[in-house]
């Protein structure tokens, strides 16, 4: 009987050495997750949105071999915060005709929101903030040319806008529209935030419990 209760009392000390290692364990491996965690989000960089990608911009005259491409970039700077985002845009002018001349490259959208255009940091020829946009004038591009990099930075995220451009000879002006295609420009509309439907989901949970005991 004495050796009984002599081996269950050594064997408690072995127990609890093993409840506690769990809980210990546990915390231990949640530290190195979130050390993981953190650590990838200090090494985030900066990504490409849309990498040299391209769209037409119409000539005015209706002749599609007058068209002018834009090619434009947009990344995003996830060590910001917020995050920071760099539009870019190259106009190219293939028309034929030599008196086809760009003078000038307008992106459109409201730059007197807050955060929609970092002051200063146009780039290009005779870059403008016009508080409908960013106006590049003179871009002077001749035929057979393209522009140098056209860009600005700004805290709104991407959607697809118009822009024109201002020129001489038949086919100026071209444009997004009629007939041509977008490109990317800051979004000064802000959606709705995750948070906010989160927090509004969490506030009906009590009211739909009661909807289904009442039921």
């Amino acid at each position: 009987m004495f050796n009984r209760n002599m081996q269950r009392l050594n064997q408690k000390p072995e127990k609890n050495m093993k409840i506690h290692a769990k809980p210990i364990i546990t915390l231990a491996s949640a530290a190195i997750l979130l050390c993981g965690l953190l650590c990838q989000t200090a090494q985030a960089q900066t990504i490409f949105l849309y990498n040299a990608d391209t769209a037409v911009l119409a000539a005015n005259n209706g002749v599609s071999a007058d068209d002018l491409t834009v090619t434009y970039t947009v990344t995003e700077d996830e060590s910001d915060s917020p995050a920071l985002y760099t539009y870019s845009y190259v106009v190219f002018n293939p028309v034929a005709d030599s008196s086809s001349l760009v003078t000038s490259f307008n992106v459109g959208f409201n730059s007197d929101t807050p955060g929609a255009l970092l002051a200063g940091s146009e780039s290009g020829n005779g870059a403008d903030n016009a508080g409908d946009g960013v106006i590049w004038n003179p871009t002077v591009v001749s035929a057979g040319n393209s522009s140098p990099t056209m860009s600005f930075e700004s805290y709104d995220p991407p959607v697809f806008g118009n822009v024109s451009e201002n020129g001489l000879g038949s086919a100026n002006p071209w444009a997004s529209n009629p007939g041509g295609q977008q490109v990317p420009i800051p979004n000064t509309v802000p959606e709705p935030a995750t948070t906010s439907l989160l927090a509004l989901a969490l506030l009906f949970l009590p009211l739909r419990s009661t909807l289904l005991k009442k039921s």
